[in-house]
């Protein structure tokens, strides 16, 4: 039997985010064989090692894969907890009774709405949120004035940010709208990587204010027209089988 990571292990189980398994790791709350593990390389075999959240037996019992599309309101934040009080995605009212522990496909931040993976499926979320597979992620974006031309090529061409330069992105403007007194402008817009903020920050380097970013589109799935803010819909085989192509997981 193959040894693997912890935090793998318990993200393909369903039970956390890798992320989550490495706060708990790294907090002292999980246990190999009654030994506190610390060690985020640290590895098991499922079948031999006995593993421990908090003094109790973590249920090896792998349930159900679930594959939800999810459309996030507005003013909600996609995690589990928030250390300001703000409402997350998991006590919204559609999902505060959910008989899965499912984690999201990516994040997005708290005034970002739109289209948002949720499964317990964690092999795949890994793969999707990747750099090496360039998933593309679809937004529509309302910005406070309006590109130049040459600003628009540069930006699809890639920008030099803080945290590295950005792949190549497709851009196009769809047309202005009215802001009270000023005047802005929707631009429809596809990125290949999963940065954090990263299509506000494109825009912000031209010192364009993002007013509102609707995500519509992951890889081949669209959001629904019909799919109010709060409520998720399940997957279709074939919705599925598209992300798996998507993410080289055949």
């Amino acid at each position: 039997m193959e040894a693997i990571r912890i935090q793998k292990w318990l993200s393909q189980l369903g039970v956390a985010s890798r992320r989550e398994a490495e706060t708990w790791i790294s907090a002292g709350r999980v246990s190999v064989n009654g030994q506190i593990v610390q060690t985020l390389g640290s590895k098991i075999i499922p079948s031999v090692d006995a593993v421990m959240l908090d003094g109790q037996n973590i249920c090896v019992k792998t349930p159900p894969r679930v594959y939800w599309l999810l459309h996030k309101p507005d003013q909600v934040m996609t995690s589990r907890h928030d250390s300001f009080g703000r409402q997350t995605i998991y006590g919204l009212p559609r999902l505060r009774t959910l008989r899965f522990l499912v984690n999201p496909v990516g994040r997005l931040d708290y005034r970002t709405e739109g289209l948002l993976i949720l499964t317990n499926d964690g092999e795949l979320t890994h793969r999707l949120t990747h750099p090496r597979h360039k998933v593309p992620r679809h937004y529509h974006v309302l910005v406070t004035g309006r590109l130049t031309e040459r600003q628009e090529r540069e930006l699809a061409a890639g920008l030099q940010l803080e945290d590295g330069k950005t792949l190549p992105c497709e851009l196009r403007y769809a047309h202005g709208k009215k802001l009270g007194a000023s005047r802005g402008s929707w631009y429809t817009i596809t990125v290949y990587e999963g940065r954090n903020r990263l299509v506000r920050r494109l825009f912000e380097h031209f010192n364009q204010r993002v007013v509102r970013l609707l995500r519509v589109g992951f890889g081949d799935l669209r959001l629904p027209e019909d799919l109010k803010p709060g409520e998720y819909l399940q997957l279709s085989p074939e919705q599925i089988a598209s992300l798996k192509r998507s993410a080289d997981l055949h």
